[in-house]
């Protein structure tokens, strides 16, 4: 899911003007929303949150089932489907030093 966030940072800053900022962030996020998916950052405020208001969550359970896999899936996602395919295609990864 990270991937969609790590998209719309990219797209954004391809933009010079703050319209084309905002319809390149525009579409990734509302992508993520739709589709239900969990950011780590965001789960750090929400669940406990959810927690103070009387969920039956406990701290272990906030951190095994949720927060470890989703934190994982973010750098994977952003690392494996953003940044080695742009990093190769884009970047200078594999240009020789001189």
């Amino acid at each position: 899911c990270n991937w969609l966030v790590c998209m719309a940072v990219y797209m954004a800053s391809g933009c010079s003007t703050m319209i084309g900022k905002m319809t390149a962030v525009w579409f990734p996020i509302s992508a993520f929303v739709a589709l239900g998916l969990d950011h780590s950052i965001a789960n750090m405020f929400i669940i406990p949150l959810g927690m103070f208001r009387g969920a039956d969550v406990t701290i272990k359970a906030m951190f095994v089932k949720n927060l470890i896999p989703v934190t994982l899936g973010n750098i994977v996602g952003g690392a494996l489907c953003v940044m080695a395919p742009f990093g190769t295609t884009l970047g200078k990864w594999f240009e020789s030093k001189k």
